[in-house]
């Protein structure tokens, strides 16, 4: 490892255990109008999706009447409501939810005279946070830019859609957003802390400028991504680059265009307390589901508690298709298992608790297109899974986790490419290895609480990974570990 690399590794072992952002509660209201002059419906849709792949809940209502039920609870309240006035009753329920703590942004329009007026009178009379006055209004006619600490590296990723109108004369609180100019005393979009909790309200002038079809549009969903994150709202992680995607390149092809023409055993078993073991011996192996076809295939279906399920394919070209629900139920599957043996293919959806997995894929002719191939989804508490991808050939694995207290170990050993992608919620344990003549590569992404990570990645070079934390504990999320030789 060169000195470039080592010292990049301290770093960022640096950043994952004494740098993870605090994610409080995610939750999102937004007020929004759904028909007529000023209707927002399209612009609630865009911010709604861009709040939940924040990791957001959002919910949302198109009654025109701020209500304290609504925002009670919420860490973030959007008012695009068309036309709507924020009349006394409206500033009395924001002034009570800014002032402990909430974060509102509250947006009017070129038109919608009456509306922005009560906006002001909110900022400058209800709140007593700072002044402006308006200027402008020619729909969406004027760009804007980012500006402070809310802007992004470079001028062109720096400019806004353009709103309704401007403020000018502005006193107190901080610009997020100014006229093209960079005139941060002509704000497009301004902010006023407000109370002794935390609290804050962003003001803006013009719907048109939260629409994903508006130029610039993706500028101002990074912009406010930022923002997001630095009112603590969602976590700051470090992302790393580490390979695979278009959608896992189609799940390896959609497995690899699964074909049989050898052994093919499909299966719906019921119950419990049941054993069952397979032994499929040659190539051209397929286990998979009552009803399958050669053109259309289903999961195997395992259902019940207890169950004892043995899996065995020997030779090259193995497919295995399976969901399995229940508790207490030990699966074990080997595939591959002659030194000529390639291409073994795995997908399981597991679901329920206290359920043992085991998995093990071996031999390959060589790192090419073929390989190992272990898709593995599971929804449950205190599961054990063991997958291991071992000898010559290239080794995927693709591993999703839901629910508590699970323990994932993957090993890719032996010469070749590998590559893993996991994905865990709060409180498991992950250990992964890579090992043998390089080409290791490992995305993680980590969220909730107490989950810790032992990544290694050894012998020769090629070695990459990324690793995403989002924790929501305000007193640190676990442990990471990695070791690179």
């Amino acid at each position: 490892m060169n000195m470039g690399t080592k010292w990049a590794l301290v770093l960022l072992t640096v950043l994952l255990l004494t740098k993870t952002t605090t994610s409080w509660a995610n939750d999102a209201f937004i007020y929004y109008k759904n028909s007529g002059d000023y209707a927002t419906t399209s612009q609630y849709n865009n911010l709604k999706s861009e709040l939940e792949d924040a990791g957001f809940t959002v919910t949302g209502s198109t009654s025109g009447t701020v209500s304290s039920s609504d925002v009670s609870g919420q860490d973030l309240v959007i008012d695009i409501t068309g036309s709507s006035n924020c009349g006394s009753n409206c500033k009395s329920i924001y002034d009570s939810y800014v002032s402990g703590g909430g974060k509102l942004l509250i947006v009017g329009a070129n038109g919608a005279t009456n509306r922005n007026n009560s906006i002001e009178a909110l900022i400058e009379n209800k709140m007593g946070v700072g002044s402006f006055t308006m200027g402008g209004g020619c729909n969406t006619c004027y760009a804007s830019n980012a500006t402070g600490d809310y802007a992004s590296s470079t001028a062109s990723e720096n400019i806004l859609p353009g709103p309704d109108k401007y403020m000018y004369n502005v006193t107190n609180g901080t610009t997020v957003a100014a006229m093209s100019t960079a005139n941060n005393n002509i704000p497009t979009i301004h902010k006023w802390d407000y109370g002794s909790n935390g609290g804050a309200v962003y003001v803006t002038f013009g719907y048109g400028q939260f629409l994903s079809t508006h130029t610039n549009a993706s500028n101002m969903n990074d912009m406010l991504f930022r923002t997001l994150q630095q009112e603590g709202l969602v976590a700051t992680t470090t992302t790393y680059t580490s390979s695979i995607s278009n959608a896992q390149t189609t799940q390896i092809s959609t497995s690899r265009a699964v074909t049989h023409s050898g052994n093919g055993i499909y299966i719906e078993q019921v119950g419990d307390s049941n054993e069952l073991t397979i032994v499929q011996a040659g190539d051209n192996n397929l286990i998979a589901g009552v009803g399958s076809t050669t053109n259309s295939l289903v999961d195997a279906d395992i259902v019940g508690d207890n169950n004892i399920t043995t899996l065995d394919q020997n030779g090259t070209n193995n497919v295995m298709l399976f969901d399995i629900t229940g508790d207490y139920n030990t699966t074990t599957v080997d595939q591959g298992g002659t030194t000529s043996a390639d291409d073994n293919r795995a997908e399981f959806d597991i679901n329920g608790d206290f359920n043992t997995t085991s998995i093990t894929q071996n031999h390959n002719n060589g790192v090419g297109t073929n390989g190992h191939y272990v898709g593995l989804d599971l929804d449950g508490d205190t599961n054990n899974v063991l997958t291991s991808q071992l000898n010559d050939g290239d080794k995927k694995a693709f591993i999703s986790v839901q629910g508590d207290d699970n323990n994932i170990d993957l090993y890719q050993q032996g010469a070749g490419s590998h590559y893993s992608e996991i994905s865990v919620g709060s409180d498991q344990t992950v250990d992964i290895t890579q090992d043998g003549s390089g080409n290791h590569n490992a995305s993680v992404s980590m969220s909730g609480y107490t989950s810790g990570l032992d990544l290694t990645q050894d012998s020769s070079t090629d070695q990459t990974y990324s690793i995403m934390q989002n924790c929501v504990n305000a007193n640190g999320c676990g442990t990471t570990t990695i070791i690179q030789n």
